[in-house]
């Protein structure tokens, strides 16, 4: 069925298009008695109303993106729930983009949003200088960023994650006091966590007096596929074993490192914690019911979504629509659970 306009409504009663819109906007131009008669015949007739058209007319789309590697990943799933949780209630649309940490994927996504007028972006960078020089350029078009979980960039703009330094330090002390020395740190290699993550670990050493050896840090690349990163940290795994260089506690400094790793010591025949500690970020919420339950490193996901929005729908509702000079960074606080994996 023909989508019913403005113009039939005109022709069919006899008014002008001029009429009929005022009618519909309840225009205090138009009587009462006209605007029930238009009103009634655009319900019977399934008029609605082009929003996207009077949004175009100000200048706003209402749409907001959001680009993250994986909504598959528990971390990223959880800050979509809270950026949906308080978007739900306003007339703001979402639409939602996968990197896969591919820089050229991003760079995709990032120039599609770019013209179909987004409003704000949301991402979680991949931390690739073309992308990020393009996130300036719409910064200075007065489109406003928010950086999510990766904020280690020198980019000046709205960054809301944790201490990645402080939680890191916080976990490898906790493995150190429970007697284990030599610790493998394995992480990805994105720039906007895995440097701050590194330097907490390395500090932790030095503090407690632990020499730090290079070939304890473990840099993956996490963009390929979920069996090839198995297969690194196996092999890598396999390796220290017939080394006899075999770690007492790994430390996995994200969700996806830390479940590939647990499967890849099971894999492999390393009983955790017997002979391996293994602790890590991880906002899978049964983590409790894994062989053994795990130890992990939880961030406040959904809050840090949350307070994306509200940074957004604050200046995008605000009548000047000007996004500030000052940029706050939000470090929201993580939490450390420990079970049994760390023992």
């Amino acid at each position: 069925m023909k989508r019913i306009t403005i113009k039939d409504i005109a022709k069919a009663l006899g008014y002008s298009v001029g009429t009929i819109s005022k009618a519909l906007s309840n225009s205090h131009e138009i009587s009462t008695v006209r605007k029930v008669e238009i009103q009634k015949f655009a319900d019977e007739h399934g008029y609605r109303s082009n929003q996207y058209a009077k949004l175009l007319r100000k200048g706003r789309t209402n749409i907001i993106g959001m680009i993250v590697p994986s909504i598959g990943n528990p971390f990223f799933s959880q800050i979509l729930e809270g950026i949906e949780r308080e978007l739900s209630e306003t007339t703001y649309n979402l639409i939602i983009m996968q990197s896969a940490d591919d820089p050229q994927l991003e760079l995709k996504h990032l120039e599609m949003l770019y013209q179909k007028g987004a409003d704000a972006v949301v991402i979680a960078a991949t931390g690739n200088n073309t992308s990020l020089k393009f996130l300036e350029r719409l910064i200075g078009e007065g489109i406003p960023i928010v950086l999510i979980d990766r904020t280690n960039y020198e980019i000046n703009t709205y960054k809301i994650g944790i201490d990645n330094f402080k939680v890191v330090y916080q976990g490898i002390s906790q493995l150190i006091n429970q007697g284990r020395k030599k610790i493998l740190f394995i992480s990805n290699q994105s720039r906007g966590t895995s440097l701050e993550r590194q330097r907490g670990y390395i500090q932790c050493l030095r503090d407690y007096d632990i020499a730090f050896n290079s070939d304890d840090l473990l840099s993956i690349e996490t963009s390929q596929k979920r069996i090839d990163v198995l297969d690194q940290l196996k092999k890598h795994l396999t390796d220290l074993v017939y080394s006899s260089t075999l770690p007492d506690a790994i430390f996995t400094a994200s969700d996806q490192l830390t479940y590939l790793t647990l499967e890849a010591l099971h894999t492999v025949g390393i009983a955790v914690p017997d002979r391996i500690a293994l602790i890590g970020f991880a906002n899978f919420q049964y983590t409790n019911i894994f062989q053994p339950s795990l130890s992990s490193i939880v961030q406040p996901s959904r809050e840090i979504g949350s307070q994306a929005f509200a940074i957004l729908s604050k200046i995008l509702d605000s009548s000047d629509h000007k996004i500030t000079k000052q940029y706050p960074t939000i470090e929201l606080q993580a939490s450390i659970l420990t079970r049994r994996s760390s023992e």
